[in-house]
């Protein structure tokens, strides 16, 4: 079988109609895989996974990615239940600032699978930017200005013990913050993807802490840039959630953030992620 994409931007992201994610055969997740590598974000609709499915698909795309912090489910270790309910509409969005999953890690996640169990009437949307796009559209100068640095990484501003308050008001989930949080690694700023052999941006403002050897005032203003490049409109994509959608994105090559604006709704989503290597 041959897997058509349709686009749903003008620079990334495409919708897969007519599979079942439990069934395809190998050749057609390679073919899948390619695609995700391609388009950078995969939306695939009415696949009602359940865990176990979710689970298996997933594995079949590469080991799981480590999960620290966040507490997954007691029968299926590998896959987070992303909840927050109705009432708590004050509450911390989790996954509520720009960010590449785990990027603090060693090797973060190459893939997430997320799958909509309960979505909200309205809101609750997950937006996407390419960080393809957004290396594509510096000037040269800049670019190699940005190929002779690395990025300081770490989770201390979203795990550290500081931040347990914030996550406590999500009684659906259990988050535990600890001093692991501190610690740091060192990343490429401009990796070259393992898959696609492009060059992009690995950078996202939850966990990009410092520049490497960079002095803090030249670095914030840096970074302060980086993040309104990166995450301008024209390199995004917005997924408005149905339930049964299962959408597959890469975070070598982007970045994402999920909107808290569905105060009174409940939402539910099942997250995985395959294990990558280290940015090179």
């Amino acid at each position: 079988m041959h897997i058509e994409a349709q686009p749903l931007t003008g620079v990334f992201a495409a919708e897969v109609k007519g599979i079942d994610l439990v069934n395809l055969d190998g050749d057609d997740l390679a073919e899948l895989r390619a695609l995700m590598c391609e388009h950078e974000v995969l939306v695939v609709r009415g696949q009602s996974l359940e865990p176990a499915q979710q689970s298996a698909f997933s594995s079949r795309l590469g080991p799981f990615g480590e999960v620290p912090f966040i507490a997954t489910m007691d029968e299926f270790p590998e896959v987070i239940r992303v909840v927050k309910e109705a009432d708590e509409g004050a509450a911390f969005n989790f996954g509520g600032a720009w960010h590449s999953d785990f990027s603090f890690q060693a090797e973060p996640p190459s893939f997430t699978i997320l799958s909509a169990v309960d979505v909200p009437a309205w809101g609750g949307d997950t937006c996407f930017a390419s960080m393809t796009a957004a290396w594509n559209a510096l000037h040269e100068p800049m670019r190699e200005r940005l190929r002779q640095l690395k990025a300081v990484h770490s989770a201390r501003d979203a795990y550290s013990p500081k931040m347990q308050a914030l996550h406590t008001g999500m009684s659906g989930m259990q988050i535990v913050c600890d001093e692991s949080a501190n610690e740091y690694e060192v990343h490429p700023l401009v990796p070259v993807h393992p898959e696609t052999h492009k060059e992009v941006l690995f950078f996202n403002r939850a966990y990009v802490r410092a520049i490497e050897n960079m002095a803090n005032d030249e670095a914030e203003s840096l970074m302060a840039f980086l993040h309104l490049h990166t995450t301008d409109v024209k390199f995004m994509y917005r997924h408005r959630w149905q339930a049964g959608d299962v959408v597959i994105w890469d975070n070598r090559s982007t970045q994402h953030v999920a909107l808290n604006d569905y105060a009174g709704f409940r939402r539910e989503l099942r997250r995985t992620t395959i294990a990558g290597g280290r940015p090179k």
